[in-house]
């Protein structure tokens, strides 16, 4: 009986040090949350500030040239030089080949030889014609001697302006053996070399391919267009290009000249846009496919926020505003675009008010709660 005793009061001390501990957990509990009550629900915060928005919108653009020439001869005859350095940049009117030029300047100086004979043979007949024509006005001359000198006359004044005009044919084939650039530009490699025979018009020589300015051709869908069209003031040039080359490095420019396709593709619903840009440096190669990035050139300002600040119930956005005795607020925001982990906010706040940024999914943050804000 005494053992039992013993044991009854070891089983009664036990629970009464399991409800203490109990109690004095709930207790100290209690206490804490009214201490953390008292010192704030800890977050980070951001003054609101307005930001250049400037989202730059993606596409891969093919790079065309704006000029482009195949280099043909206009004249039969042997190569006789090639007046360039494949590679090379060239300039407008510079002489590119040299075909044929003694073989023509030989028929030029026979046509000009002509010229002067038939001259020589028209100022005769016209002296004839003349002398004729007063014996005939005295009837001293028959008329049959008369109208041969007129006829003979006649036919010289014809042969001088055949043999003018075959002096001009032989000048313009002189010309044209020296083979010239119509524009400025790179020329590629030269596709016939000296001693070889160049057919007229239908063998290319070269080609030559301008540079600077280059053109960049994309395609936008009919949204976007008009949506650049609007956020531009009706003038595509008032956006920036920036075009990432194959090294890494961007390429910035304005377009310059800038047009769109007069027509929407049916099968893609796509409209294509041509910008020329500089390429001073040469970087951009025609054919080539890059990834460009386009950016208005007179970006607008506004209210900007992280995007993790907000907080999404049903259809709308709010965030958490900190006043002044540091408890917090559950704002309505209307959304604009988003950029880089940003949110645009088109109203509902105001620059220089404080928001919360993180922390806001603590269950105990709510309308009125205190905040501490913590160092980011």
């Amino acid at each position: 009986m005494k053992n039992l005793g013993s044991k009854k009061l070891l089983i009664g001390v036990a629970l009464f040090v399991v409800i203490a501990g109990v109690v004095g957990c709930h207790i100290l509990s209690q206490k804490d949350e009214k201490n953390m009550a008292l010192a704030g629900i800890g977050v980070t915060a951001i003054d609101v500030t307005e930001e250049v928005i400037n989202n730059p919108k993606t596409y891969v653009a093919l790079v065309e040239a704006i000029n482009s020439v195949d280099v043909v001869s206009k004249v039969n005859g042997s190569l006789d030089k090639v007046n360039f350095k494949e590679g090379s940049f060239i300039k407008k009117d510079e002489a590119l080949f040299i075909i044929d030029k003694d073989t023509y300047q030989a028929k030029y100086d026979l046509a000009k030889a002509q010229l002067e004979s038939a001259k020589a043979n028209l100022t005769k007949t016209e002296r004839d014609f003349k002398r004729q024509k007063q014996l005939s006005s005295k009837n001293i001359a028959s008329k049959a001697t008369f109208d041969g000198a007129e006829s003979a006359y006649l036919q010289a004044k014809a042969a001088v302006a055949q043999c003018e005009a075959n002096l001009k044919l032989a000048k313009k084939d002189l010309n044209n053996t020296e083979v010239k650039a119509y524009i400025d530009g790179y020329i590629g490699k030269a596709k016939v070399t000296v001693g070889n025979y160049v057919n007229a018009s239908s063998e290319i020589l070269a080609r030559v391919v301008q540079m600077n300015p280059i053109r960049i051709a994309f395609s936008l869908t009919d949204k976007e267009y008009l949506s650049m069209k609007a956020k531009g003031d009706q003038n595509l040039s008032d956006f920036v290009v920036n075009i990432e080359l194959a090294s890494g490095e961007i390429l910035s420019e304005k377009m310059e000249t800038v047009f769109a396709s007069n027509e929407v593709n049916t099968g893609t619903a796509t409209v294509g846009v041509y910008a020329d840009i500089k390429n001073e440096k040469g970087l951009l190669k025609p054919g080539a496919y890059v990834k460009m990035f386009i950016t208005s050139a007179k970006p607008k300002t506004g209210v900007v926020i992280p995007e993790k600040s907000l907080v999404q119930r049903g259809s709308k956005s709010f965030v958490y505003v900190i006043g002044e005795d540091n408890t917090v607020s559950l704002r309505d925001i209307e959304l604009g675009e988003t950029f880089d982990g940003k949110q645009v906010v088109l109203s509902g706040l105001k620059v220089g008010e404080k928001i919360v940024v993180n922390g806001i999914q603590n269950p105990a943050l709510r309308p009125g709660a205190s905040v501490n804000i913590l160092a980011d």
